[in-house]
């Protein structure tokens, strides 16, 4: 009876530590779970009882035109953040000129761009940049205005991600006389990658939410498109909530993704 009372108590104590143990792994996935259900049913309530009689249906039913709005909204971000990764960089490799000229054209640059809401940014690509080159492509213009607005921030990643080579390297790249070129490609940039995946997703969903005021414009991203069609049928506040929505569809993956990425990277 003793053998047979140990036995079940050590059974005991054993299925009460691989409770605890499962407690403490899935703890923090299923608190997580439950504040995303939360901000869900916050969500669905907002849909439901903004209006008396939401009609959702009179912006949904045009769901070609939806489809078309998402498509330039991701056509125009796209390009906006491979430009942007180009100018970004050019502007980085300025402010690390020894030259005080080029490095306070770019410093200026970065200051001018950085302190202009990108409302204002749009208008002066589309009304002033525009007329300036004989340029009325809203397409053209309004991946201009995001780029030049979003260059600067870009650049600014490429200065943090450079912080994790240190001077040793340097050092060796000086003794092995390597030029620029050399230094960038074959040393600087391969690290440079993996801090600036987590930056430029971040940017990617920054500029799909800055594109919604290339609407401003008439340029038909998803924003103007749910713009017209609310307008079209009287249904602004439904209008905004489907775009809200939207929004959220594509950029809320995107932080998540940015996260995993960064922490994944980090281990």
């Amino acid at each position: 009876m003793t053998a047979l009372a140990l036995i079940l108590s050590f059974i005991r104590q054993s299925n009460r530590k691989d409770v605890r143990i499962m407690v403490r792994k899935y703890s923090r996935p299923l608190q997580y779970l439950a504040a995303g259900v939360l901000f869900f049913l916050l969500i669905l309530y907002v849909l439901g009882h903004t209006t008396d009689h939401p009609r959702y249906h009179l912006i949904l039913d045009q769901w070609p035109l939806l489809l078309s709005g998402v498509g330039y909204t991701l056509l125009v971000s796209a390009i906006t953040l491979v430009l942007s990764a180009v100018l970004g960089f050019v502007i980085y490799l300025m402010m690390k000129s020894r030259i005080p000229f080029i490095k306070g054209i770019a410093v200026v640059f970065r200051e001018i761009i950085m302190g202009t809401p990108l409302l204002v940014m749009v208008f002066l690509a589309v009304y002033v940049l525009g007329e300036a080159v004989h340029i009325n492509n809203k397409f053209v213009l309004g991946i201009a205005a995001l780029t030049l607005y979003t260059a600067p921030y870009v650049a600014n990643s490429y200065q943090s991600a450079a912080e994790v080579i240190d001077e040793d390297q340097y050092v060796v790249m000086q003794l092995y006389h390597f030029t620029g070129f050399q230094k960038y490609f074959y040393v600087i940039l391969p690290q440079m990658v993996k801090p600036l995946l987590p930056a430029f997703i971040n940017h990617l969903s920054g500029i799909i939410k800055g594109s919604a005021l290339l609407k401003v414009v008439s340029f038909p991203e998803i924003a103007y498109v749910i713009t017209v069609i609310a307008a079209k049928n009287w249904a602004s506040v439904e209008g905004y909530l489907v775009m809200w929505i939207a929004y959220l569809a594509v950029t809320i993956p995107l932080s998540l993704l940015a996260q995993v990425i960064g922490r994944r990277l980090s281990q």
